[in-house]
This record gives C-alpha cells, structure tokens and sequence, in this order.
C-alpha cells in the first residue's frame, strides 16, 4: 500500500501540500521512526516497535522536512503526530471493543513514549 493511501485510510490530518507529494517524493522523505543520526538497525527497531504508527511518521518526516524552523512549527509538527497516532489508535483497537483495551493500552503507552521523545530530543532534527 502506498504511504498516501495508508494515511487517507486512517482519515489522518496533514497540511495540504502534503496530499499533493509524489509518492517517490514522500517514500524519499521517509525515513522509519527515529532521527536521521539514528543507525539503520536502531530505526528498523525502533520502526518494528512503533510500527502501528507509520502513517503518523510519514506526516512528521514530511513536516520535518519542510520545517521552518520555528518553535511554534516544532510543536505543531509534533502535536500534529500525536493526534494522528491517536486517530490510528482509535480505527485498531476502538474503547468501544473491550476484549482489545490490553493492546489498546500497549499502543497508547507507545505513542505517549514516542510524543515525549521527539518533543525532547527532535529539536535539533527540526532545525536540519
């Protein structure tokens, strides 16, 4: 599945540039979960780890890329990836399907991890 049509299908919020991205351009954009200094096998891990998500980290590494490099854009970015987390979080394993909430649970503790992390550390990537 190309990396637009995995993110329509979760209904997932991006600005509109990002709608009309190529997808070579967006897949070249791409890079897993993690920062560009990151080694590949830690990304590949780390990707794996929080792989419910990529969508989300599709949208971020295009608005890391087109980063003004102000701190209003950072957290925008950022909050931005956390709400679509959320929205991926809530079409797998919805509160209204009780039998899931022990992964629901094991996602959301992912996602949390995975907000806090880029709104600590991301900072320097968002100036590159």
């Amino acid at each position: 599945m190309d990396l637009k049509t995995l993110c329509k299908n979760y209904g997932l919020e991006a600005v509109p540039e990002f709608w009309r991205t190529s997808e070579i351009r967006l897949r070249a954009i791409y890079n897993g979960a993690g920062p560009d200094r990151l080694p590949d096998f830690g990304r590949d891990i780390l990707s794996e780890f929080l792989s419910l998500f990529k969508g989300a980290f599709v949208i971020h590494d295009y608005d890391y890329d087109r980063s003004d490099k102000s701190r209003i854009g950072f957290n925008t970015a950022n909050e931005r990836m956390l709400r679509n987390m959320m929205k991926i979080l809530d079409k797998e394993y919805p509160l209204s399907k009780v039998l899931k909430w022990p992964l629901r649970v094991r996602w959301w503790l992912r996602a949390g991890a995975a907000y806090r992390a880029v709104k600590k550390w991301g900072w320097s990537a968002w100036m590159d």
